[in-house]
């Protein structure tokens, strides 16, 4: 990789604060309603301390690891060349299918809640064309537009999320008791699955520069994900209840649409779409950057842009091919996706991760 096209490990983590508020903002609170019930306000919370460890173990295991090295780096010195390189392929291959899914997903959302006479075509073909663009340019620049849009990010969902508190009735979050507790670890799992798709940016640590005589800056973009997670749960049930919240297709859109925000009485779902589309596209950039740096390692070409244009190509035929409408997507949704994502960044990651640790590699 280029010299020129180095990060900080801030930009990193404000990349993937960022790039994963696109699946916090589309999981929730639906799929911890649907496990948790009325008790799913408080599995975001029971979330974090998983969320938390998995960030610390793929911490650790990288600290040693020299300048320049990326998971895949990694995951062939782990490995050695032929098995590092089945392991690059392997996540390679997802992220291209994972990358065709988060687009119509994004596509079918729009077309659910803003624009029932829409093309999802158009809406794809769109996000696949900017997200090209942008995947071909520098690691650095699609971190840098993230540093731009973090802050306003969070003022905007902040603001949100408070103006929504006079709607909130004791009746829908409580009584919870700890005869709860099993409910609430078992809407956590959604939530830590999210969380847990950090593991992909690891492929980017390369371009890390690493300060000299000093530590590296973080964002606490895990703890501020928790908090949204939290924020959007706590009152969309809180709002509707669980009952309500399950039966209505995405419910938190529903909350905020008649919101009166800073006491004037305008619909504010124009700006909850913004934050949609734009999470949506730094997700995706981000996610065919991934994929391209994959093969970068894997075939050992110096450059990465090459493999953008197939990747892109191939992911929005995933998107295209997925499902033939929202009923049908909804399987991969629930079910399918989240099950492949807790093998590969939950079990895979860190056990290739922590064979090259016992092994000295890094």
């Amino acid at each position: 990789m280029g010299k020129n096209d180095t990060i900080t490990e801030r930009q990193l983590t404000v990349l993937i604060f960022v790039s994963l508020l696109s699946p916090v903002i589309r999981v929730l609170p639906a799929s911890a309603v649907q496990l948790a019930g009325r008790a799913a306000w408080l599995s975001p919370l029971a979330a974090l301390p998983a969320g938390a460890a998995l960030a610390a173990f793929t911490r650790y295991a990288r600290k040693n690891a020299p300048e320049g090295v990326g998971l895949q780096d990694m995951a062939q010195l782990a490995l050695g060349g032929v098995g590092g390189r089945i392991f690059g392929v392997l996540f390679a291959l997802w992220l291209t299918f994972y990358g065709g899914f988060v687009a119509r997903s994004a596509s079918e959302r729009l077309l659910a809640t803003v624009y029932p006479n829409g093309s999802a075509s158009v809406f794809i073909a769109v996000m696949f064309l900017v997200a090209l663009i942008t995947a071909s340019g520098k690691t650095k620049t699609l971190s840098r537009t993230a540093e731009v849009l973090m802050p306003v990010l969070i003022i905007v969902i902040a603001v949100v999320l408070l103006s929504a508190i006079p709607d909130v009735t004791a009746e829908s979050l409580l009584p919870v008791t700890y005869r709860d507790a099993g409910k609430v670890l078992y809407g956590a799992v959604p939530i830590f699955n999210v969380l847990s798709a950090f593991v992909y940016f690891l492929f980017l640590t390369g371009h890390i520069r690493k300060p000299r005589g000093e530590r590296p800056r973080r964002f606490p973009w895990l703890a501020l994900l928790a908090a949204t997670a939290f924020g959007v749960t706590f009152f969309t049930l809180g709002t509707l209840g669980d009952k309500l919240a399950i039966s209505m297709e995405n419910a938190f859109f529903m909350v905020i649409r008649n919101l009166k925000v800073l006491g004037v009485a305008e619909r504010v779902e124009a700006v909850v779409v913004a934050i949609w589309i734009v999470t949506d596209f730094i997700f995706l950039a981000a996610i065919l950057m991934i994929v391209s740096e994959i093969w970068r390692t894997v075939t050992g070409v110096k450059k990465r842009g090459a493999f953008v244009p197939p990747s892109a190509a191939l992911s929005a035929g995933a998107a295209f091919l997925i499902a033939k409408n929202a009923f049908t997507l909804e399987a991969w949704s629930d079910i399918l996706i989240p099950g492949i994502n807790l093998i590969l960044a939950v079990i895979f990651v860190p056990a290739v991760m922590g064979i090259g640790k016992v092994r000295r590699k890094y």
